[in-house]
């Protein structure tokens, strides 16, 4: 959606000097195979994957199109823009690039919650960065109107509610074919300096019809406009904003997956409280306990700092300059048998388990994910409209991707459970609950050629043995490389997330190497960071 960009334009006093990033390498949780194209949607997770890399990687091929196009563009008709609206902004590596771009011919526009940039927050500084290198900066858009806010390039949202979007829109015009594209980039993660080692998910969505809808709440926020939200059940990908003036609300539409659901619903949300459902008024606890009772796994990993207000020791936890409640969601799941993990990230006294997102089902996934927690104000409850910015997004991820993205979400949420086992006291072990849902009808499974168990640079023949059932006894015998006359095996069958433990000996009985891991994933769903030029 064209806009006309009236900032007043900054001369460059500092040279575009930023290499493109490289190719980071996959952290784990899952086995390295890496993907021959780019996604529409692809989510990264944090700490194990460089989500705040594959942001960078985005801005620098942004960046690096507009060195290479030496066009003055008029008022209007720049295809060089990025519009970031985020709760917060510390990232100085993100800072930096935002400022390269805008004096640098690129209409750069950042939308932040007022209150992170107040005198009293001096430790963010994105506001005096932004004016030292020549940008307009705007800390509170009260009292100002609407052209006075058009015209700047840092505006601080100062309303009674959050500024919570956490989106990030990237227009370019395409070196090679001239053509103009879009990227939004979305989720729970605020482009901070901390948030890296969050449990965080970004995701990457190169789909020009979201990136206008995106583009569109951008508008609406700094006009202080509710959004017209739509959704197309022709689409793959749909995005639904708070607060909506018309059009679907997510909430009715989590209520509605939620219903329809009838193999698992998986949740990892940061903040979840009791919201009700504007059409049968039944609560959220009532609905999932509903599921559940219709044979429907659920299982829910939450921030134990959010939802019972006390760390693992049992502190009681101040956040946002009060003490943090305990929510009794958990408490209530529990009591109707629904497992509750309550995890703590031990980064840091700031660092969160903070991811926001919904797997529902397996033989054909769904996803939703976005910015929002699931709470009155972020959300909406009953018949109380939502009053933060936030996005939704929702993903039939088996129309999509053939269940990729909804893969990648489960692995995540696998991830989770092992990772934070040691904290885990009230339920069975981590591998006992994925042991449980991968024996459920509809998981899935995964093809694995035995000979990608053996270390890269093995040569010969070699015996597996390990704690899988094709590993155990004799072992399973393998050659590297596929050579002719191999020793080879049929692909060995695994349900989806396995961790495998095995060693590796060669036919004597020389041990090359032990105690080696390996959890399965489909070839193709490995990390790989995305592009602006394709």
């Amino acid at each position: 959606m064209p806009r006309i960009p009236t900032r007043p334009p900054v001369t460059p006093n500092t040279p575009l000097n930023h290499a493109p990033e490289t190719t980071p390498s996959r952290g784990a949780p899952a086995d390295a195979f890496e993907a021959k194209t780019t996604p529409i949607f692809e989510p990264f997770f944090t700490p194990y994957e460089p989500a705040q890399k594959a942001e960078l990687a985005a801005l620098d091929s942004l960046l690096n199109a507009r060195r290479s196009d030496s066009t003055t563009y008029p008022a209007g008709e720049n295809p060089y823009r990025i519009d970031y609206a985020v709760y917060n902004l510390r990232s100085k590596a993100v800072i930096n690039r935002l400022i390269d771009a805008a004096q640098n011919g690129v209409d750069v526009r950042v939308l932040i919650e007022a209150d992170q940039i107040s005198p009293e927050r001096a430790w963010n500084t994105v506001d005096e960065q932004f004016e030292e290198a020549g940008l307009k900066v705007m800390r509170s858009d009260k009292e100002t109107t609407l052209v006075e806010r058009e015209a700047a390039h840092l505006v601080g949202i100062d309303s009674n509610h959050l500024m919570h979007l956490k989106a990030r829109v990237l227009n370019w015009k395409n070196p090679e074919t001239g053509v103009s594209e879009r990227l939004v980039m979305s989720g729970s993660m605020n482009p901070g300096d901390g948030a890296s080692r969050n449990d965080e998910n970004l995701n990457v969505i190169r789909d020009a019809r979201i990136a206008e809808l995106y583009e569109k709440k951008i508008d609406d926020v700094l006009a202080h406009r509710r959004t017209d939200n739509v959704w197309d059940n022709d689409q793959a990908i749909n995005v639904l904003f708070t607060p909506a003036k018309s059009g679907p609300r997510p909430i009715e539409k989590l209520f509605e997956w939620i219903d329809a659901e009838q193999e698992q619903i998986l949740i990892n949300v940061f903040d979840m409280k009791d919201i009700i459902d504007p059409a049968s008024k039944k609560k959220l606890t009532e609905k999932l306990i509903e599921a559940k009772d219709r044979g429907v796994d659920v299982v829910l990993v939450t921030d134990r700092k959010k939802s019972d207000g006390r760390d693992a020791q049992g502190n009681r936890v101040e956040m946002y300059g009060h003490f943090a409640s305990n929510s009794w969601v958990d408490e209530d799941l529990e009591r109707a048998g629904i497992p509750v993990y309550e995890f703590q990230n031990e980064s840091g006294q700031y660092n969160a388990v903070h991811g926001k997102a919904a797997i529902f089902g397996r033989s054909k996934t769904k996803v939703m994910t976005g910015a929002g927690n699931w709470t009155r104000g972020s959300i909406g409850s009953g018949n109380k409209r939502a009053r933060n910015e936030e996005s939704f997004i929702f993903v039939d991820s088996g129309e999509l991707d053939g269940n990729r993205t909804g893969r990648r979400y489960m692995s995540n949420f696998l991830y989770l459970l092992r990772n934070y086992d040691h904290q885990n006291t009230e339920h069975a072990p981590a591998e006992e609950m994925i042991a449980k849902l991968q024996a459920r009808p509809g998981w899935p499974s995964v093809k694995l050629d035995p000979s990608r168990l053996l270390p890269a640079d093995f040569q010969g023949d070699a015996v597996l043995t390990g704690n899988h059932l094709s590993l155990s006894g004799e072992g399973l015998a393998v050659r590297a490389g596929g050579e002719p006359g191999a020793l080879m095996q049929p692909p060995v069958e695994l349900p989806f997330g396995s961790r495998i433990t095995y060693d590796v000996a060669r036919p004597d009985g020389t041990l090359v190497g032990d105690d080696l891991t390996l959890t399965v994933i489909p070839k193709g769903d490995a990390f790989e960071p995305p592009k602006v030029s394709p």
